[in-house]
């Protein structure tokens, strides 16, 4: 079990994360939008409406999780000022199973964080049940 800092760093990396993907996912959307070629058929006009919407709806999505990614963001550095610690100290954190991390604000309260770790995920232990719960946004990702 992590504590309430850790949980803050672990949430910035994953939010971090999806935001990239979101954000991939939109510009492809962006990058294949059907235009208005002249089309006198409703249903022409139909799809592309559609396909605009499916859009619409990535970039709240994107525009969602940047919201969370700033909420998170401003939680850690509360904690960093309420310590007094200097910028560019790096600490180093764990989603356990999956990865560590290194994260730091820099001289302009920017935070950074990296992956340097890749971990193995932990063995299963056959006394311990595990409910993992379903995300369904990561399906829509």
């Amino acid at each position: 079990m992590t504590g309430e800092f850790s949980n803050f760093c672990n949430r910035y990396y994953e939010l971090k994360q999806l935001h990239a993907r979101r954000e991939e996912r939109l510009n492809e959307l962006l990058e294949n939008a059907p235009f208005y070629n002249g089309e006198m058929c409703t249903s022409g006009l139909d799809d592309i409406i559609r396909y605009y919407r499916r859009a619409q709806a990535a970039k709240a999505k994107v525009d969602e999780t940047y919201k969370q990614i700033l909420a998170t963001e401003r939680n850690i550095k509360m904690v960093l000022r309420h310590f007094e610690i200097p910028h560019g100290t790096v600490f180093i954190g764990q989603i356990p199973g999956e990865l560590e991390y290194e994260i730091w604000a820099d001289e302009n309260d920017e935070l950074t964080i990296v992956n340097i770790n890749n971990l193995e995920p932990e063995p299963d232990d056959p006394n311990v049940i595990v409910i993992k719960l379903w995300n369904w946004d990561k399906e829509e990702e």
